[in-house]
């Protein structure tokens, strides 16, 4: 952070406020003058570092959380809250039992999922099957078959219950960097009613999607192709491109014919041998190796081009490497060009 206030130290700043006092009063330490002036210096300089915290958090580039919140929403770009995963679970046990509105069931394990029920359902042969809605939003709520396993004692005659598909829908808040990338694009990319900028607007302004491209003309006059690409970098599910469709269909000109299809996900595998500090191991940097990596794959879906020391820089920003060799992408070490209707995204990941 830039400092614009908080560059005097609280000894700096004794010494200015002894040598702004009479010089027939003894300012010696120990000295009353001394004792009076020392404390209020180290608040000084305290407030020094508050101002520069708040200096910052008046600029969209240096400001965050709420405070960011509060600054794009003036321009009319709101936050992208997270939104809960749905699904049905199978609920067995005596007949006539009736699960409520807001029973609870959850994964197993030390950091359980829970989910409540959303519409009442009775038991009837032995089983009833009942929607769900995750409590918290978010990714975590994705769950594969079988997680649920655990319910509440609050209503007797339940006796099991799971999941017989994916839950789906889950999707996590924007990130300080994704509502300010939002917000750069709308205050200094030139919009006017129904250019390629404003569908790319329209397009990212729904939860989920965290950037467009947008292909004009793509089948004539009129036409407009956007590519919709999700905010885990890969291609959305039906129900995202859905509600972009239909949101730009409230937004657009009249008379443009518009297509909204997913991206499409061009798999890179990485090959590394990894240098790591202590007594790690490479399983424990996979996941988070993998994420640097689908990061940085995200921040080039606009240019389409892989760099590949770029991979190798979000290698080495996982807290426990400490180096890498060999680093292989698709099998190569060169750039990789993705066409521009195709984003990049983490394949097999292998660590030695």
């Amino acid at each position: 952070m830039t400092e614009i206030y908080g560059n005097r130290t609280a000894e700096e700043i004794l010494d200015e406020m002894l040598t702004a006092a009479r010089d027939d009063v003894d300012k010696r330490e120990g000295s009353i003058v001394f004792d009076m002036l020392a404390p209020p210096s180290e608040e000084f300089e305290m407030l020094g570092y508050e101002l520069d915290a708040i200096f910052a958090l008046g600029y969209v580039d240096t400001s965050e959380g709420d405070e960011l919140k509060r600054r794009t929403s003036e321009m009319g770009v709101d936050w992208k809250a997270p939104i809960e995963a749905v699904g049905a679970v199978t609920i067995s046990g005596a007949d006539g039992t009736v699960i409520p509105v807001g029973y609870t069931v959850f994964t197993d394990g030390a950091e359980p999922v829970y989910f409540e029920v959303t519409t009442a359902a009775t038991i009837t042969g032995g089983f009833a099957t009942a929607t769900v809605r995750a409590l918290v939003g978010g990714i975590a709520g994705n769950i594969t078959i079988g997680e649920i396993t655990q319910f509440t004692a609050t209503v007797a005659g339940i006796t099991s219950v799971t999941n017989n598909a994916i839950f789906t829908g889950g999707i996590d808040g924007e990130t300080d960097d994704e509502l300010r990338a939002r917000y750069l694009h709308k205050v200094r990319k030139p919009i006017t009613s129904g250019n390629a900028y404003h569908y790319e607007l329209w397009a990212t302004e729904i939860e989920g999607v965290a950037a467009a491209k947008i292909f004009p003309i793509w089948n004539g006059n009129g036409t407009v192709k956007v590519v919709v690409i999700s905010s885990d970098g890969r291609a959305p599910d039906q129900t995202v491109l859905d509600a972009v469709t239909a949101y730009i269909e409230e937004q657009r000109p009249i008379g443009a014919t518009v297509t909204v299809i997913a991206i499409n996900e061009v798999a890179l595998d990485i090959d590394v041998t990894l240098a790591l500090e202590g007594d790690l191991l490479p399983a424990d940097v996979l996941s988070a190796i993998t994420s640097s990596i689908g990061a940085y794959l995200l921040s080039e879906a606009e240019s389409g081009i892989i760099r590949y020391h770029r991979v190798g820089e979000a290698i080495l920003a996982v807290d426990g490497v400490t180096d890498y060799e060999s680093l292989a992408v698709n099998g190569g070490t060169s750039n990789i060009t993705i066409d521009a209707e195709s984003v990049a995204i983490v394949g097999e990941v292998t660590l030695v």
